[in-house]
């Protein structure tokens, strides 16, 4: 029995140590396998941290790359917002100038416009004067033509001076032998006659009959001095047109130069056909008014 019991006993002992070693043996392989695993884990785990380190590491460079390019990219916009603002100002600027110039030069089209309208009027009146200037030289070539043709050389000159016809006849043929006499000699009818058929034709002339006289000593009461005899020898002359040959008398006017018109010794009594200043001025107003409405 205590055989029994220890035989029981002693296998009990050794199932007992058999477990023990084995739960030891189980419990030393946990432990085993714990801590290589942990060690595998705390390798993994120094893995990752490394890898996030250098993740961080290199996120941090380029979040500083992105902060750089993210200053510079606020630099450049600032740059370009002032470049903006700046061609904001130049083209108002621009549009404000252009405003002004083109209503300057709106103005100036209109000034300009205007101007040559005036300088076509102006072209269209020196036309109509010109023309007007060209009508009343043509009759005074005429008439000098006329005269010409009428008095050979009876006249002693005839000619056209300073836009007048100029008839010039010796006193000696007006008046006879004596320079002191304002009577019309019978002999210088004929020529005045000749003078009167000539502008009779041409009623838009005027006549001035200009007596020049020497330096004489005068004892004659009825004559003052030269100016008077001057003035009597035209007058005669004027007399003789409208009494004896019908001139118009308002178309004649009488000028008395004294010694002082003379040109030579010999005295003469001169006779200028010109234009009737009024009829000149209505004929070139007459002119303008057609030119206008041209």
């Amino acid at each position: 029995m205590l055989f029994v019991k220890k035989f029981y006993f002693s296998n009990c002992n050794k199932s007992i140590l058999k477990s023990m070693k084995n739960i030891i043996l189980l419990a030393s392989v946990l432990l085993i396998s714990t801590s290589s695993l942990h060690a595998q884990k705390k390798k993994d785990l120094l893995d990752e941290i490394d890898k996030l380190r250098k993740e961080l590491k290199t996120t941090k460079g380029e979040l500083n790359d992105s902060r750089k390019k993210e200053k510079a990219m606020l630099t450049r916009v600032e740059t370009v917002e002032a470049q903006v603002k700046d061609l904001k100002e130049t083209n108002a600027s621009l549009l404000t100038n252009m405003g002004n110039f083109t209503e300057l030069s709106k103005k100036k089209a209109q000034n300009l416009e205007s101007s040559l309208s005036s300088l076509q009027e102006k072209d269209k009146q020196l036309k109509a004067i010109n023309d007007a200037i060209s009508e009343s030289d043509a009759t005074k070539l005429e008439t000098l033509k006329v005269l010409k043709n009428a008095l050979g050389d009876k006249a002693n000159t005839i000619a056209l001076k300073n836009g007048s016809v100029l008839v010039t006849v010796a006193n000696t043929t007006l008046f006879g032998e004596s320079d002191k006499s304002y009577v019309i000699d019978e002999k210088a009818k004929s020529l005045l006659g000749n003078i009167a058929k000539a502008i009779n034709s041409k009623p838009n002339l005027k006549i001035i009959v200009e007596g020049n006289s020497n330096a004489l000593n005068i004892k004659d009461k009825s004559i003052s001095d030269n100016w008077d005899l001057s003035s009597k020898q035209a007058a005669a002359v004027v007399r003789t047109l409208q009494n004896d040959f019908k001139v118009d008398p308002k178309r004649m006017e009488v000028l008395a130069k004294s010694e002082y018109g003379s040109q030579s010794i010999e005295t003469s009594t001169r006779i200028i056909i010109d234009a009737k200043f009024d009829e000149f001025y209505n004929l070139v107003k007459e002119h303008m008014k057609n030119a206008s409405k041209g």
